[in-house]
């Protein structure tokens, strides 16, 4: 049995398991608070453990406060905030408490003392009471209510916690799966000019296409693929745009990644070039893009520069709307252990990301604080 299922688990087993240990702890600590030799040489006689467990007789005074904070003080007043009401209530069961241990008191002087109850000393007849039907139940109330509360803190917690990763999880499947349709449009009208006018063109504009649109169909669904993969969709993505628009559009690309076991969730840079770049309207501008991405002591240097060559001043207008979601992703996925800075200066717009890859034989780990 593990402990967190022992303490929070709700099966009738558990439940029954933790009842009967907090009792058998409360029993001892009872037990040994009532121990009281008067000297070193009482701890070796019988007498001395025989009184105190005749002081057992108030532990069912202890048990109906118990019970009566878990099934009534708890949901009826404390939960629901009804603090006037549990005063008051206290009160009136601090009241009962003290007049039941006061009966069994007198029992207790009836079974074991010969003398009469009212020739008993004050400190017997009164302190007892006192100790037995104040004291310990309050004491025990306090500690269940403390108890409870705090097993409700950590349930609702751990609640939150799981929709929180339900919701990444949710954001993170609608960000990976979102593909500008725009893009295939045009593609599919540009490759049906080229197949009329350039045919022996069309035939690798195709394969290029078939590439990126395998690429975003069935590596979508993998949790990581290889670094090397998804920089080779991103530089064929840029050779179909520039193909499509050879006067408006032209770019540099610069790759300094070396070959190894490097991975990183699929489309997560392409997303980013994808949603960057159609923000351009290549129609209307003429623009020119530099991208430069390399990995240095584990981490990942993504720099993505676009300006527009027909009017250098002006910057790239809708660009930061176009890419919040795919950096929103990356947030989800890197947490803390990523760095983005996105700007236009001197008309040149620029987006700078910087990824720490996580070493585990070769694989990026996807993690963000909340689901670590």
């Amino acid at each position: 049995m593990k402990s967190y299922d022992l303490i929070f688990s709700n099966q009738p087993s558990r439940r029954l398991a933790r009842h009967i240990i907090f009792w058998f702890a409360f029993i001892l600590y009872f037990f040994y608070v009532n121990l009281l030799p008067g000297s070193v040489n009482d701890l070796f006689l019988a007498k001395t453990y025989i009184s105190s467990l005749q002081l057992m007789i108030f532990v069912p005074v202890n048990v109906l406060a118990v019970y009566t904070a878990l099934y009534f003080l708890l949901p009826r007043l404390i939960y629901r905030s009804r603090w006037t009401a549990l005063f008051f209530t206290l009160a009136g069961l601090t009241f009962a408490y003290f007049t039941l241990a006061f009966g069994i008191t007198f029992i207790f002087a009836r079974l074991t003392r010969p003398i009469p109850y009212h020739s008993l000393p004050v400190s017997f007849r009164w302190f007892l009471p006192v100790r037995y039907g104040i004291g310990f139940p309050l004491t025990a109330t306090a500690l269940v209510c403390i108890f409870k509360l705090f097993k409700n803190y950590q349930l609702e917690q751990k609640e939150h916690e799981l929709l929180l990763r339900q919701k990444i999880s949710n954001e993170l499947q609608l960000l990976k799966t979102r593909f500008q349709p725009q893009f295939l449009y045009h593609a599919l009208q540009k490759i049906s000019t080229l197949i009329q006018y350039r045919p022996a063109e069309s035939r690798s504009t195709l394969l290029k296409l078939s590439d990126l649109l395998s690429y975003i169909l069935y590596e979508n669904e993998k949790e990581q693929v290889p670094l090397e993969k998804e920089l080779e969709i991103i530089k064929n993505f840029l050779i179909l745009k520039k193909m499509f628009y050879p006067k408006s559009l032209s770019f540099e690309y610069h790759q300094d990644v070396p070959t190894g076991d490097l991975f990183i969730p699929p489309l997560l840079l392409f997303s980013v070039v994808e949603n960057f770049t159609d923000a351009i309207d290549t129609g209307q501008e003429e623009v020119h893009i530099n991208l430069d991405i390399k990995t240095a002591d584990g981490l990942l240097y993504f720099q993505m520069e676009c300006r527009r060559t027909d009017q250098p001043d002006i910057g790239i207008p809708g660009s930061a709307d176009n890419i919040s979601g795919p950096l929103r992703r990356i947030e989800l996925l890197y947490g803390l252990r990523n760095k983005i800075d996105f700007f236009t200066e001197n008309g040149t717009t620029c987006l700078i990301i910087m990824l720490r890859l996580a070493e585990n034989h070769g694989m990026i780990r996807t993690e963000h604080p909340i689901l670590s």
